[in-house]
C-alpha cells in the first residue's frame, strides 16, 4: 500500500529525473549519450568488463531479462564490435561472451565521462550533502541486493 507521501515523492522524482538525465547527456559525448548503445547494453558491458567471460544465461539473469532478450542485446553489441562469442574448447555446446578491446575502450570512455559529469554536477553541493546523497543511494542499492537474495 502506498501512502500519499510516497506517491507525492514518486511524482517529484519522475519530474526531476528527466532533467538530470538530460543534463548529464549534455555534458557527455559517447556511445551511450549518442544512443549507439542502450542503458541495458551498458549494464551488460559493465558486467562483462568485471569478468573475463560469461554465458548468455548469466548475462540475462544479471539484466533481469529472458535469455532471448539478452541474446538480441548481445548480438547488437557484437555487431558494434564491443563483444564477441566464443565456443568453449572443451564443450562445444557452451558459448562464452567476452568484451572486446574496443568494448573495453568504449566502456572506459563512458565511465570516465560519467565520473567527470558527476563531479561537475555535484560540485555545488557541500561535502555533507554529497555524503548524505551517497548514503541514501547506497541504502537503496543494498535494498536491491537484499530483494535479489530473497528470490
Amino acid at each position: 500500500m502506498t501512502t500519499p507521501a510516497i506517491r507525492q515523492f514518486s511524482r517529484q522524482i519522475t519530474e526531476i529525473m528527466p532533467v538530470i538525465v538530460r543534463e548529464f547527456a549534455c555534458r557527455e559525448d559517447n556511445a551511450l549519450s549518442r544512443g549507439t548503445i542502450s542503458c541495458a547494453q551498458m549494464v551488460a558491458l559493465d558486467y562483462l568488463c568485471e569478468r573475463p567471460q560469461a554465458r548468455l544465461t548469466e548475462i540475462a539473469r544479471h539484466l533481469g531479462v529472458r535469455t532471448s532478450s539478452a541474446s538480441v542485446l548481445i548480438d547488437r553489441l557484437i555487431r558494434h564490435g564491443l563483444m564477441s562469442r566464443h565456443s568453449d574448447l572443451k564443450d562445444r555446446r557452451v558459448t562464452w561472451i567476452r568484451v572486446t578491446a574496443r568494448g573495453r575502450r568504449v566502456y572506459a570512455q563512458i565511465i570516465d565521462q560519467k565520473r567527470r559529469s558527476i563531479a561537475e554536477v555535484f560540485a555545488p553541493l557541500t561535502d555533507s550533502e554529497r555524503r548524505t546523497y551517497l548514503r541514501i543511494l547506497t541504502k537503496v542499492k543494498s535494498s536491491f541486493a537484499e530483494r535479489a537474495g530473497e528470490s
